[in-house]
């Protein structure tokens, strides 16, 4: 079993960023034909587009929210994508705390009263 992780990014650009890491791990096994690119970015879209049903059309997430994806994966025998496990770090924007601290650190470097 092997993890990929896609690391911080808006929730509107981690799919681009979820295929580019999977691309990115199997860039070998293309390039010797142990693995097909197209069937693997089909497996990947359909991954995509079960965490998009799940993040913002049930949750409604907000797309500039931040994510975290971790994927735990296999390659079966049919040379599909098989995933393991999945994990879902969701940071959303809080205003009151961004005010807060903003008004806090300000206050200690003298830049307001």
């Amino acid at each position: 079993m092997a993890e990929l992780k896609t690391g911080p990014v808006r929730l509107s650009g981690y799919a681009l960023k979820l295929r580019r890491v999977f691309n990115a791990a199997f860039k070998d096994k293309y390039k010797s034909g142990e693995l097909d690119a197209s069937v693997i970015n089909e497996d990947v879209s359909e991954l995509n587009k079960k965490i998009y049903d799940v993040l913002v059309n049930k949750y409604e997430i907000p797309k500039d929210a931040i994510v975290n994806i971790t994927v735990n994966y296999d390659i079966g025998e049919d040379k599909h994508l098989k995933i393991n496990d999945i994990s879902i770090e969701v940071f959303d924007k809080d205003e009151i705390l961004s005010k807060n601290a903003t008004k806090e650190v300000k206050l200690r470097l003298g830049l307001e009263a």
